[in-house]
C-alpha cells in the first residue's frame, strides 16, 4: 500500500512453497546455502542505527533506539503477554540440516526475564530454537549452538520478548534492555538438506471463479513445448465433455517463460470442471473451476460488501458481518496536529490492512462507485448492507457513509486535512483494539481537491435521491474551492515527523485541481461565479499541459477525462476528453499485445500492480461506452480474466473466490480471526520487493511472480478500499 515499515505476520512458510510449487512447478524460491563460517547476522549497532529492528507491540508499550552504540528497548508497560513487546529483525534464512552459532551481549537496567527466539515468521510462530535468560545491570554474553531440525525457512525472525515473563509477579514500570553483537553463524554445513524442486512440468492457470456460461472461456501452460492437446473433464463423473489443441508457445517477459494459451468457450454447460493438459512426454491437471449462473453475482455481491466490512466508528453486527463483526471503534476525538485542539471525524472506512482513514484514496474508491452507478447502472438495493431495501442504491447509500465522513475531515477554512490515524500502526488486533490517540494530519492540497471534487459530484448524484445531502455536498464543495484559490502555492503533502503511517504523498497536484475545476464547472447548483472560476482554471490547466491519464490516487486526470467524456454536448471540453480516453484506451490495448496473460503493465510490476490491471481494464470499458469499439470490453474481459486466476502465478488474488485464491492477505481483522473476509482484491506481484518477508522468498522470481499469499508481505498481500473499487465498477460493466 503505502509505507515501509508495518508489523505482520502470520502464514507458515513451508505451507507457502508447498502451494508455490503447486501453482507455479517451474521454481522454487529459497535461502541460498550457507558457506562454513558465514556470518548470517553481524550487528554491532556501532553505525547510529537500530540495525533494521522493528517493534511489534500486543498490549505492551515499548520503543527502539541507538544508544551509544547498542539497541535500546526501551519498555514502559509489559503489558499482559509475554509477547506484548517484542524486538524483531528480518532479513537472513535458516536452512534445514545447517548448524548454527549465535551470540549476542545484553544487560538491563533493572533484573528480569524475558525470553529470545529464533522462530518461524507466521502461523504458530514457533521457535526453530529458543531460550529464556535473565538479564540485569551487568551485561552478559549469550551464546548457543543449534541444528536447523525443519524445512529450509528463507525468511525466518529474531525475537526479543519483553513483554510480562511468566516468571514476573507484576509490571515492573518503565525499564531499558541493552542488546550488542549479534551473530549467527553458520558452522557446519555438512548436513545441509539440499532442496530439490519438483512439480509438473506444464503449469496451467485458468479462471477460478465467476466464470458464466456464455462466458469467453480461456486457460494458459507455461510450456515451450510445440503442440499439445487438453480435454476437459467434468469433476463428479470425469467424463470429458470437450478437447482441443494448444496454441503455439509465446515467450512471455513478465513471467520469463513461454506460455501457451487454448480456448473452449463452446462449453456451457453449468457444472465443476477440470482440465488435462498433454503436451510432449507431460501431462498435468488444473484445479477445479465451476461454469455457473450465479456465483459472478454471489463475487460481486461480496466484492462490493467489503467497504462495508472496513466501516469505522461503527459495530459490524454478526448479522451482516459474520465472524468479522466487532464493536464501534474509533469513536474518540483526534487530536488536531500541532495544536491542542480536538475534532470529532468518527466514521468513513479503513484505507486498508490497517485502521487510517485517508481522504486522497477514499476519494477515487467513492469516484469509483460514481462511476459504477452513473455509467454501469449498478443501481441494486440488496447487497446485504444494513441500509439494503431503503429504496436507495446500496453503492450510493456506502459511499454517503464515507463521504459523511469526509465532511468532518472539512475545516472551517475549507481545507480538508489528509488523513486520521494513530502515530504508529497498531499490532494484529481488530479495530477496537487500537485505542492509542488519534491524530488529524495537516490539510493538503490534494485532499482538498480531491475532495471538491467528490462533493460537487455527490451534489449532482444525490439531487434525486437525498435533496438534503446533495445540498450539503454542494456547500462543502464551494467552501472547498475558495481554499483552493488561495492557496495556489501549497506543496506537496509530507507525514509530519512523528506520524508513521500512510503518507499518500503527492507534490504535483495539478491533476487533482483540474478533476475540481471540471467537477464544479459541471455541477449547475453551485453559484455561477464559482463555475465560470472553475472553467477558467479547467482550460487554464488543460492549457498548461494535461496531465496524464490515471485513475488515482495519485494521478486522478481520467475521472474528469470520463465526466467529460459522458457528456452529450459538443462542448471543445467534451470532445477533447473523448479523444483522450480513446487514445488512452489505445495506449492500453497496444500494451496487452506484448503479454501472454493480456495484461499492460509489461515488466514493472509495482506495489498494488492488481489494482492498475482493475484500473485499465475499467478505462477500456468506459472508453468502449463512449466508442461502442468491442476490441476494449474483449481486452477488459481478459484483465477481470488475469485477477480471477488466469495469471502467472495460476492463483485467484479475490480472497474467498478460486480453489487456489489468495487465503492470509496483509489485513488485520483477518489476520485476528484467522479467515480472510471474502472478497478483498489483493495488491498482487511487487517486482520491486518492497518488504523484508518479500525479498526473503522471492528474490530472483520473474516480475510477474513477486507474490507471496504471507500476511507479512504487506507489499504484495495487503488490500485497500481502493484496490477493490475500481473492481466493483469494473464487475458493474461486466454483470
Amino acid at each position: 500500500m503505502k509505507e515501509n515499515v508495518r508489523f505482520r505476520f502470520r502464514c507458515c512458510a513451508a505451507l507457502f512453497f508447498a502451494v508455490l510449487l503447486a501453482v507455479t512447478g517451474a521454481f522454487a524460491v529459497h535461502g541460498a546455502d550457507p558457506a562454513e563460517g558465514e556470518k548470517l547476522l553481524d550487528l554491532s549497532f556501532d553505525d547510529g542505527t537500530i540495525g533494521g529492528f522493528m517493534i511489534y507491540t500486543n498490549g505492551g508499550t515499548s520503543s527502539l533506539e541507538n544508544s551509544n552504540g547498542k539497541l535500546e528497548f526501551r519498555i514502559e508497560n509489559c503489558g499482559d503477554l509475554d509477547y506484548a513487546n517484542q524486538a524483531y529483525r528480518d532479513g537472513f534464512s535458516l536452512v534445514e540440516g545447517c548448524e548454527y552459532h549465535f551470540s549476542f551481549d545484553i544487560s538491563c537496567d533493572i533484573t528480569r526475564t524475558l525470553e529470545y527466539r529464533l522462530q518461524l515468521n507466521g502461523g504458530d510462530y514457533h521457535a526453530y530454537y529458543s531460550e529464556r535468560i535473565e538479564a540485569g545491570p551487568e551485561e552478559k554474553h549469550i551464546s548457543a549452538d543449534f541444528v536447523m531440525g525443519e524445512p529450509t525457512d528463507p525468511a525466518p525472525r529474531l525475537a526479543f520478548n519483553a513483554g510480562i515473563a511468566p516468571e514476573m509477579t507484576n509490571d515492573p514500570g518503565g525499564h531499558s534492555i541493552m542488546i550488542d553483537n549479534i551473530q549467527l553463524t553458520a558452522t557446519d554445513v555438512s548436513g545441509v538438506v539440499k532442496e530439490e524442486v519438483s512439480g509438473a512440468d506444464l503449469r496451467i492457470s485458468i479462471v477460478q471463479a465467476g466464470l458464466r456460461p456464455s462466458d469467453i472461456k480461456r486457460f494458459a501452460v507455461t510450456d515451450e513445448n510445440e503442440g499439445g492437446s487438453f480435454e476437459v473433464i467434468r469433476e463428479d463423473t470425469k467424463e470429458t465433455v470437450y478437447t482441443g489443441t494448444l496454441g503455439d508457445p509465446v515467450y512471455d517477459a513478465a513471467t520469463d517463460s513461454y506460455v501457451k494459451s487454448a480456448d473452449f468457450s463452446d462449453l456451457s454447460e453449468t457444472g465443476s470442471y477440470y482440465l488435462k493438459v498433454n503436451s510432449g512426454d507431460a501431462t498435468a491437471e488444473s484445479c477445479v473451476f465451476r461454469i455457473s449462473e450465479d456465483e459472478f453475482g454471489e463475487m460481486f455481491r461480496s466484492v462490493f460488501r467489503v467497504l462495508y466490512m472496513q466501516r469505522c466508528g461503527t459495530e459490524l453486527d454478526e448479522a451482516y458481518a459474520g465472524k468479522w463483526h466487532h464493536g464501534a471503534c474509533h469513536t474518540g476525538s483526534a487530536l488536531i496536529y500541532g495544536t491542542d485542539q480536538y475534532k470529532d471525524v468518527s466514521g468513513g472506512w479503513h484505507d486498508a490492512g490497517d485502521y487510517g482513514r485517508y481522504v486522497v484514496p477514499g476519494a477515487k474508491t467513492v469516484a469509483d462507485l460514481f462511476f459504477a452507478y452513473e455509467y454501469f447502472g449498478a443501481d441494486g438495493d440488496d447487497f446485504g448492507i444494513p441500509e439494503s431495501g431503503n429504496g436507495i442504491p446500496d453503492l450510493l447509500d456506502e459511499a454517503k457513509y464515507e463521504l459523511l465522513w469526509m465532511l468532518k475531515m472539512q475545516d472551517e477554512s475549507g481545507g480538508v486535512y489528509h488523513k486520521v490515524t494513530c502515530r504508529n500502526f497498531p499490532g494484529v488486533v481488530m479495530p477496537e483494539g487500537e485505542t492509542d490517540e488519534l491524530v488529524l494530519s495537516p490539510i493538503s492540497a490534494a485532499a482538498t481537491c480531491d475532495f471538491a471534487a467528490v462533493m460537487a459530484k455527490a451534489a449532482r448524484i444525490y439531487k434525486s435521491v437525498d435533496p438534503s445531502f446533495a445540498a450539503q455536498s454542494a456547500g462543502a464543495a464551494e467552501k472547498a474551492w475558495e481554499w483552493i484559490k488561495n492557496n495556489e502555492n501549497a506543496g506537496g503533502f509530507r507525514n509530519p515527523s512523528d506520524i508513521v503511517t500512510g503518507e499518500y504523498p503527492d507534490e504535483d497536484w495539478r491533476d487533482e485541481k483540474l478533476w475540481a475545476a471540471g467537477e464544479i464547472w459541471l455541477t449547475e447548483d453551485l453559484p455561477e461565479e464559482m463555475r465560470k472560476e472553475a472553467a477558467a482554471a479547467y482550460v487554464r490547466e488543460e492549457q498548461a499541459g494535461y496531465p496524464q491519464e490515471g485513475l488515482g490516487w495519485d494521478l486522478m486526470t481520467s475521472y474528469m477525462t470520463v465526466d467529460f467524456a459522458m457528456l452529450d454536448s459538443d462542448e471543445p471540453a467534451a470532445d477533447k476528453s473523448r479523444v483522450r480516453l480513446i487514445q488512452a484506451a489505445e495506449r492500453i490495448l497496444a500494451k496487452t499485445e506484448n503479454d501472454a496473460y493480456g495484461v499492460a503493465l509489461g515488466t514493472d510490476y509495482p506495489w498494488g500492480s492488481n489494482m492498475l490491471v482493475a484500473n485499465d481494464a475499467l478505462i477500456l470499458l468506459l472508453a468502449e461506452r463512449v466508442s461502442g469499439e468491442v476490441s476494449y470490453r474483449r481486452a477488459a474481459e481478459r484483465m477481470f480474466d488475469y485477477l480471477r486466476g488466469l495469471n502467472g502465478m495460476g492463483i485467484s488474488y479475490i480472497t474467498g473466490f478460486g480453489a487456489i485464491s489468495t487465503k492470509s492477505p496483509h489485513h488485520r481483522p483477518s489476520q485476528f480471526v484467522g479467515e480472510a473476509v471474502p472478497g478483498m482484491l489483493s495488491g498482487g506481484p511487487d517486482s520491486r520487493l518492497e518488504d523484508p518477508y518479500a525479498q526473503g522468498v522471492l528474490a530472483g522470481a520473474a516480475p510477474a511472480l513477486c507474490y507471496t499469499d504471507n500476511d507479512a508481505s504487506y507489499s504484495t498481500n495487503e488490500i485497500t478500499i481502493y484496490w477493490n473499487s475500481p473492481l466493483i465498477a469494473l464487475m458493474a460493466a461486466l454483470s
